[in-house]
């Protein structure tokens, strides 16, 4: 008995959400809170019996109470709590032109127990304790140990066990680049935190007695030593340092103010209103406490000097997830916690039809739910995408507006490679948090989709239900209109929890063999087998009329490309009667085929003819050589007569007459006598621009003894640096050359006669380019830096060639300069001519040698930077082409 009135009582209960929704609204006056026996009551008061709908939800838990024919614009949202695990109330309303939905959202504090039960005009919500079996196992873990701050004031707490602890949340963000926490500015209302970089992960604590606000900035280890006092809501800011983090604490100047943290460029901003935080209790360990966001009501007309934000559309693809947003205005993201990111647009309004919850659980990716809202207050429009775990996002400015993409963290590379079919959740026309238009057919490319759930899920519990009391039931929860044939009939058993009306309807239809045509907002069901015999007979039909249409001639403009190299992809999308020519003079596709080939083609042609990055590669090729040598040089010598014309003869017979003179050089020199007879001529290269000598000449007065002496030294320094700068412009994929030198004579003497060839001797750039979807540069160069070398000759004087090369293959980012190649040599040498054996005396064997000492650096740098010329047209481009 009791499966019978399941349905009736089923169809009855819709029946009673129809006739509410047609009547008048049910007004919401106010949401009471209060203790009634050991829980929590949250009281819905409405003008008249309320008809609703319970469901939870997770990441973050909270507890969601839709009422159909409700408005609860009149109720002041949020409404924070902060008690027997309920965290905050907040409300949403939505409309559409059949029925008005409003929603009254609990956020908890983890996974408990309730209870709703109508009241009269009101529905009670009951929060009990929380379930013994989602007790998280990490309950019992302690907060990070806090670092001892710099300062003697009131320290962080060391751990979340601490009655100091007021909430706790992590904004995972992505990767950090910072090292150092550079300073502290005061701007605007905000408190900037300054780093040397892209902050990464951060822990957010607020605590009490004294109140003060905690940020844990990890992968940080420099900060300011002395405390920074600030003026405002906070007092000052202090910095306390533990391993991999840093820990600035902001103490308040009295209450806790309203805050909120944001990354911006360069740093964290902490902005504060002047409403303070409610007291709250200590909170239990390691439970966060998310920040609650409002949904805004309907926002009024566009004010004067808004961005209009024109569509928000989702797309899920593989394993990542994508938001598209016509529109431009200035944006911030931040996350509030771990499985929330918020998009806030400056100066922007967002249509009445555009504030709406797409429900985009039922699609792969980590993207469950997007909300879009006004804020008319502050003139802004937030988007917030709740996410299933860890994942990162990435922001692409496109050509009509904005695409906010996210990716799983860790996701498999092999997955990348292989992207699935994508599946679309276009809800253009959708007012109802959960209600999506269902994803095309077939995709662009023409390969069927995943199929993708997106419908309202309900609860199906029935035994030997008839099938055409179920479709209405179905029906009804759908709001689509369904047709079914005489043919149709039957009892079908079915235990459905919380899935979409589309899938269960998928089910029930293939349990039965039925099949379905959609066609808009009407679902006919027959049975497989006709629906086939209907299908190719339609396409028999089309077979036939295919011959009889008139076929029509487009023109059709090539902009960007050769119209040639587009004809061939163009036959492809064709049909058998058309034909594709071209004409080179104005560069255009002649097309002639039947109206709907024609679309095609021109779609490919659209598609393929985009406008091709340009890119300007500036190359800087510095060669800096310097050389050093300095020499030092003696030359002695003399002669000495024992003769009768000297008066000093030997006094013998033989031999009576003796003379003695050095041999090693016989030129004169300056500074010396005429026949200067040096025993050692080991001298300087000195001379005229050149170095520096001195000359000593010593004689006895008959002239029997004279001594020369002369000391040289030199010394060279030169510097020289060589900057060349070739610059060259060249479309994506398109290698360029530039070059400039001399072309070097070389005579070859043959049979035949004289043969003269050149070699060029020259500075030269090679270089292809490829611009990357994200904006970066791929390029192939070749830089040669060839130079005639006059000190190595050949036999008939012909210079040689000295070569200088690099090859390689670099990604740099657009603007960005990058060092391809260096090549640095230093020769040095010392030479020593010396008279053997007197040259190692000690002190006097400086006059037996000759010192020459020499020290040559030659280093050759190779810079490349590459930019993009039509930087915006070619990014949209790549953008809209993945």
């Amino acid at each position: 008995m009791t499966s019978r009135l399941k349905p009736i009582v089923g169809l009855l209960l819709w029946g009673a959400i129809g006739v509410a929704s047609a009547a008048e609204p049910n007004v919401i006056r106010g949401i009471e809170v209060g203790q009634r026996e050991g829980a929590l009551e949250l009281e819905i008061r409405g003008s008249r019996a309320p008809s609703y709908s319970v469901f939870k939800l997770q990441d973050p838990p909270r507890l969601v109470v839709d009422l159909a024919g409700a408005d609860v614009s009149g109720v002041t949202s949020p409404i924070q709590v902060g008690k027997a695990g309920v965290l905050a109330v907040s409300t949403a309303q939505y409309k559409d032109e059949r029925s008005a939905v409003g929603r009254v959202i609990i956020a908890l504090d983890g996974a408990r127990r309730y209870d709703v039960a109508p009241r009269g005009d009101a529905v009670v919500v009951r929060v009990l304790e929380a379930e013994a079996a989602s007790v998280p196992t990490q309950a019992t873990a302690s907060a990070p140990k806090a670092p001892a701050p710099a300062a003697a004031p009131p320290a962080a707490p060391a751990s979340s066990g601490d009655d100091h602890l007021v909430a706790h949340r992590v904004d995972e963000g992505p990767a950090g680049t910072a090292t150092r926490i550079t300073g502290v500015r005061a701007a605007g209302g905000q408190l900037v935190i300054a780093t040397d970089g892209q902050a990464g992960r951060l822990e957010i604590l607020e605590l009490r007695d004294p109140a003060r606000l905690a940020i844990d900035v990890h992968g940080v280890s420099g900060a300011p030593r002395a405390p920074v006092k600030v003026r405002g809501a906070f007092s000052q800011v202090r910095f306390g340092r533990d391993a991999g983090k840093v820990r600035v604490v902001l103490d308040a100047s009295g209450a806790l103010p309203r805050y909120e943290v944001k990354r911006v460029a360069g740093g964290v901003a902490v902005v504060t209103s002047g409403a303070t935080v409610a007291a709250a209790e200590p909170a239990r360990k390691a439970v966060p406490a998310p920040r609650v966001e409002p949904v805004a009501p309907a926002a009024a007309p566009a004010a004067p000097g808004l961005a209009r934000i024109g569509d928000v559309r989702f797309a899920s693809a593989g394993g990542g997830a994508r938001i598209d947003i016509s529109g431009k205005a200035p944006f911030v993201i931040s996350r509030p916690d771990a499985h929330t990111v918020v998009l806030t647009l400056d100066g922007a309004q967002l249509p009445r039809a555009l504030e709406r919850s797409l429900d985009t659980s039922a699609f792969r990716g980590p993207v469950a739910m997007v909300s879009s809202f006004n804020q008319p207050q502050t003139g802004q429009v937030r988007i917030v995408a709740s996410l299933r775990g860890n994942a990162t996002d990435r922001m692409i400015e496109t050509r009509d507006g904005l695409a906010w993409t996210f990716s799983e963290a860790g996701e498999a590379a092999a997955e990348a490679a292989a992207p699935a079919a994508p599946e679309q959740a276009q809800a253009a026309d959708a007012k109802v948090a959960g209600f999506a238009a269902e994803a095309p057919a077939y995709a662009s490319s023409g390969a069927p989709q995943a199929r993708g759930y997106t419908g309202r899920r309900i609860t199906l519990d029935f035994h030997d239900i008839e099938i055409r009391n179920l479709l209405r039931l179905i029906a009804d929860v759908s709001k689509k209109n369904i047709v079914v044939a005489d043919d149709v009939s039957g009892k079908v058993t079915v235990s459905l929890r919380n899935v979409p009306w589309d899938q269960a309807l998928d089910l029930v239809l293939r349990s039965k063999g039925l099949g379905k045509e959609e066609m808009g907002n009407v679902i006919r069901i027959a049975k497989f087998e006709a629906i086939a015999k209907e299908q190719a007979a339609k396409a028999e039909a089309e077979k036939a009329r295919i011959p009889l249409i008139p076929l029509k001639v487009r023109i059709i403009p090539v902009n960007y490309a050769r119209a040639n190299d587009v004809a061939s992809r163009v036959k492809d999308v064709l049909s058998e009667r058309g034909s594709v020519s071209t004409d080179e003079r104005t560069n255009v596709l002649i097309v002639k085929d039947i109206p709907e080939a024609l679309v095609r083609a021109e779609g490919l042609v659209r598609n393929l003819d985009t406008e091709i990055p340009q890119v300007l590669i500036e190359s800087r090729i510095v060669e800096a050589s310097s050389n050093f040598n300095r020499q030092l040089g003696v030359q002695w010598g003399g002669n000495a007569s024992f003769t009768q014309a000297t008066g000093n003869p030997t006094g013998v017979a033989f031999p009576n007459n003796v003379s003695g003179a050095g041999a090693a050089g016989q030129a004169p020199n300056q500074g010396t006598s005429a026949t200067p007879n040096y025993a050692v001529n080991l001298p300087a290269a000195i001379g005229q621009g050149a170095g520096g000598g001195i000359g000593l000449v010593l004689g006895s007065a008959n002239g029997a003894f004279n001594l020369n002496l002369r000391l040289s030294a030199l010394e060279n320094n030169g510097v020289v640096k060589t900057i060349s700068s070739p610059k060259i412009a060249t479309i994506d994929n398109k290698e360029a050359t530039i070059g400039q030198g001399i072309s070097i004579p070389f005579s070859q003497t043959s049979a035949s006669g004289v043969n003269t060839t050149f070699v060029e001797a020259k500075l030269e750039l090679k270089v292809t380019p490829h611009v990357t979807a994200d904006g970066s540069i791929l390029l192939k160069i070749k830089a040669t830096n060839n130079a005639p070398n006059s000190s190595l000759t050949g036999s008939n004087g012909q210079p040689s060639i000295s070569k200088r090369e690099a090859e390689t293959e670099v990604l740099v980012k657009d603007g960005e300069t990058t060092v391809i190649g260096g090549i640095y040599t230093r020769s040095t040498a010392s030479k020593t001519a010396a008279v053997p054996f007197l040259s190692k005396i000690p002190l006097l064997g400086f006059f037996f040698r000759s010192d020459t000492n020499t020290d040559d650096h030659t280093e050759l740098l190779i810079f490349i930077t590459p930019r993009i010329l039509n930087r915006q047209p070619a990014t949209a481009a790549a953008a809209a082409s993945n």
